[in-house]
């Protein structure tokens, strides 16, 4: 075989594809990229490139060779954009805020903003955490449009800022004001940013919402602090409600949509549930249990089986019956994404793990101590290259195989 040949051979053995929003194209935590390492030496895998940060913990995306994220420097809190490959910058979107002008804000969340943007087509959407809503050009960062969810909600800010990630379908972007008077939840116009609807009173979640299909009708799912929601996307009207109250109002976990069902999490006294849709009415409970308490990351369905921290231990746990399969403590309050069937875990103190996706035991095939200091921020897998950060730093990390 000439070298044509095995460079053909080389490409098609490595799918590769971007991760433009919230826990990644299809919103699961999943990547379908094949060709990875399974494995990597004590000095860790190679780094492609590192850049020092300035607060926050939105967790990156990444879109036709481009990186961004969302940091608070000083003053001001900037949407950032750079060069995928090699960490250079593109531009900055950058706008001020005064968090002391917030006294509900607490004051141990000040770092920066948490939610993570969303890049659709040429335009890219932020949320800061006063509740600035920002669409600015992909290719230059030019702002196009803002709005103040805070102003909009005639609200007080969130004691935790405001945690949701925007996301989009159609003409419509999807946003958790968390007003009264029928100013809880939002569509609007993705590129004028025109109010579409509103709708209910639910004090704020902090949870991205979720869009599923029950049946032939379309539902947005909202975690609010008063539990799930289901509201027709095209106008707000409540479609179903299962209620879900916290200790404190946290309900931080995306919910993850399989099979006909709905699982949630959440820590503070509540635990998880699995719920199955009925197409037209109520859902159903199936269980609920305190086997995983999802403190702020997301669990990851796999092959009929959940994989996530129960608030700082890694466990396994049946998906349609909640039953523990394995549990693995030392990475504290983690996240994780997966992909050919590995699991890529990023622990609270900057260990970065890969173990085997499989519910008969916990198997971990390599370790790296990828970060220094608290890392809250889901690991994001783009196109081979891996990208981890916390409040100050960012590295990518190469895990495509090698001939």
């Amino acid at each position: 075989m000439g070298l044509a040949g095995l460079l053909l051979l080389a490409g098609s053995a490595l799918r590769a594809e971007d991760w433009a929003r919230w826990r990644g194209p299809r919103m699961d935590g999943v990547s379908l990229e094949k060709g990875l390492i399974r494995t990597w030496p004590a000095e860790g895998p190679k780094v492609a490139w590192k850049r020092e940060l300035t607060g926050g913990y939105s967790a990156v995306v990444v879109s036709r060779g481009r990186l961004i994220t969302h940091v608070r420097d000083g003053a001001d809190e900037v949407l950032w954009c750079l060069d995928a490959n090699t960490g250079e910058p593109a531009w900055q979107h950058r706008y001020p805020v005064d968090y002391d002008a917030h006294p509900t804000l607490d004051q141990r969340f000040k770092s920066g903003p948490r939610a993570t943007p969303l890049v659709e087509g040429d335009l890219v959407y932020s949320i800061g955490t006063t509740g600035v809503v920002s669409c600015v050009e992909f290719q230059t960062g030019k702002p196009l449009w803002s709005l103040n969810l805070m102003e909009f909600a005639g609200r007080a800010c969130p004691e935790f800022g405001y945690c949701n990630s925007p996301i989009i379908e159609g003409n419509r972007l999807f946003l958790h004001p968390g007003g009264k008077n029928g100013r809880s939840l939002a569509a609007v116009d993705p590129r004028t940013g025109r109010v579409l609807w509103t709708a209910l009173d639910d004090a704020i979640g902090y949870s991205t919402p979720y869009l599923l299909s029950v049946g032939e009708q379309r539902q947005l799912i909202h975690f609010t602090a008063e539990g799930l929601v289901a509201v027709a996307p095209d106008s707000g009207r409540v479609l179903w409600r299962y209620a879900w109250k916290t200790n404190f109002d946290l309900n931080c976990a995306t919910p993850i949509h399989f099979d006909g069902h709905v699982f949630l999490s959440s820590n503070y006294g509540r635990g998880c549930a699995l719920i199955r849709l009925q197409p037209g009415g109520e859902p159903v409970e199936v269980y609920r249990s305190q086997q995983m308490t999802n403190h702020f990351s997301t669990s990851i369905y796999y092959q009929g089986h959940l994989y996530g921290f129960d608030t700082n231990r890694l466990r396994c746990l049946n998906a349609m019956t909640g039953e523990v399969r394995w549990e693995q403590r030392g990475l504290g309050r983690g996240a994780l994404t997966l992909a050919d069937g590995k699991l890529i875990v990023l622990g609270e103190q900057g260990d970065l793990v890969l173990a085997t996706a499989a519910p008969e035991k916990y198997e971990e095939t390599a370790r790296w101590k990828a970060l220094q200091g608290i890392c809250w921020s889901a690991p994001v897998l783009a196109n081979g290259r891996l990208y981890l950060r916390n409040e100050k730093s960012m590295l990518a990390v190469d895990l495509r195989e090698r001939p």
